[in-house]
């Protein structure tokens, strides 16, 4: 039987749809690269904010309209797991609803609704949501901040970390199967390890994963401001396989609005934390995410995010509407932040962001950088994509390469020529 599954959301998301897809391989099933080929159409949504469940109901009602009357579809992840009963009630042409569970557990609930239509395992097929340069590892689920805005812990539960042995072996696997680049994620990744060994383990974690006697890049995605431990940044000072590189969502900066949203921090620790950090390590490249229009947030609330903005000068920064989501703390804070309001200061702040990265990337022009080789851009090959150190997968801006003929996941020296928007331009430079 042959399955063509949709990932929605996250990149959390992402890699549960590999593991699905893997277990399923298994069982029998086989990946098509067409929808009109599958006999069965898988969808993993999201249901974190608003837009991303509107995303996820709009998709599936699209694949209901143009898909043949005779394929069933299974519809799972996070918005299944928050709305299952209305969904089952609301769209009834969806054969099966499955929550939020284990990736083998799912698969074998797709198999005893729909079973293969023959036992061959097809051992050497797998599949990939990403460029095979790099991959997304993902170290723990759940979490125990219990942010007032946020519905993660209602949807994954408390923190469940994996065995420190289990990821070092899916990490020295990746790199048999050259994969270049690590990503560890989770909800909040300076969490992990305080459920099974009772402390905060990503600094052992890390070190572990360093001792590996290979080339490659570790990303961290995810990471609580406040709770960096020195000793990483030290180690990402030392060894240039850990990159110079965080992802530290800090959603505000006012301090009455952080104690709304349960952040337990202050912006004068915020200052000293970024402080620290880019003293330590001065070529830094820092990612955040902020929330606009949060219940009772006054303009001058909202002022003090933009000049902290201007002051600090993220690299990369995303910024949300603020989506009251039912059985939150804040969905009953008032008063609440006309939509229009939201959206007006979202603007103001990607444009403030938008001039600090124009300037920041024009820092980078007639520098050599070392950059990641993803894809190409069409099928002459003449211009590749590929990202250095500071640029994310997915999230941040890329590096357009001409002048060469690169093997994917390679690595090669780059000589910046130009910048347009948050993308870079250059020539390999041999």
């Amino acid at each position: 039987m042959d399955f063509y599954l949709i990932n929605l959301g996250c990149a959390k998301n992402l890699v549960e749809s590999e593991n699905l897809s893997r277990h399923l391989i298994q069982l029998g099933y086989q990946p098509v690269d067409d929808i009109k080929d599958a006999d069965i159409i898988i969808i993993n949504t999201c249901g974190f904010i608003k837009e991303a469940k509107k995303e996820s109901i709009e998709t599936i009602l699209e694949i209901l309209e143009n898909k043949n009357k005779k394929t069933p579809i299974v519809v799972f992840g996070c918005l299944v797991q928050r709305y299952l009963n209305d969904l089952k009630t609301s769209i009834p042409e969806v054969e099966l609803f499955l929550p939020v569970m284990p990736a083998n557990e799912l698969a074998m609930a797709i198999k005893n609704h729909f079973p293969p239509l023959t036992r061959k395992r097809y051992e050497n097929k797998k599949v990939f949501f990403t460029p095979p340069s790099y991959k997304y590892i993902k170290i723990s689920d759940g979490c125990i901040n219990y942010c007032s805005y946020c519905v993660i812990p209602m949807i994954r539960g408390s923190l469940k970390s994996r065995r420190m042995e289990d990821i070092i072996q899916e990490v020295e696997k990746s790199l048999e199967e050259g994969v270049y680049e690590l990503n560890l994620i989770g909800q909040d990744i300076t969490a992990y390890g305080k459920d099974l060994y009772g402390e905060p383990m990503l600094l052992k974690l890390v070190k572990e994963i360093l001792k590996i006697k290979k080339s490659f890049w570790l990303r961290l995605l995810y990471l609580y401001p406040t709770r960096i431990p020195d000793k990483l940044i030290e180690i990402m000072g030392q060894d240039k396989r850990l990159l110079s590189y965080l992802d530290i969502p800090i959603q505000h900066v006012n301090d009455r609005i952080l104690r709304l949203m349960g952040r337990s921090y202050s912006k004068k620790e915020l200052l000293k934390v970024i402080g620290q950090l880019r003293k330590q390590i001065p070529h830094i490249v820092l990612r955040t995410s902020l929330i606009t229009g949060f219940p009772t947030e006054s303009e001058d609330e909202f002022n003090e995010v933009v000049e902290f903005i201007k002051d600090v000068e993220f690299d990369h920064l995303g910024v949300f509407t603020y989506s009251p989501e039912e059985d939150t703390p804040a969905f009953n804070l008032k008063p609440s932040i006309p939509e229009r309001v939201k959206k007006r200061r979202r603007k103001v702040i990607m444009e403030e962001q938008y001039k600090i990265v124009k300037r920041k990337l024009s820092g980078y022009k007639d520098k050599i950088l070392e950059c990641i080789i993803e894809e190409p851009v069409d099928e002459l090959g003449a211009l590749w994509v590929g990202r250095f150190y500071g640029q994310a997968p997915e999230v941040d801006g890329v590096v357009y390469i001409g002048g060469y003929e690169p093997k994917m996941g390679s690595i090669v020296p780059v000589k910046i020529k130009n910048v347009k928007d948050y993308d870079l331009f250059g020539d390999v430079k041999i």
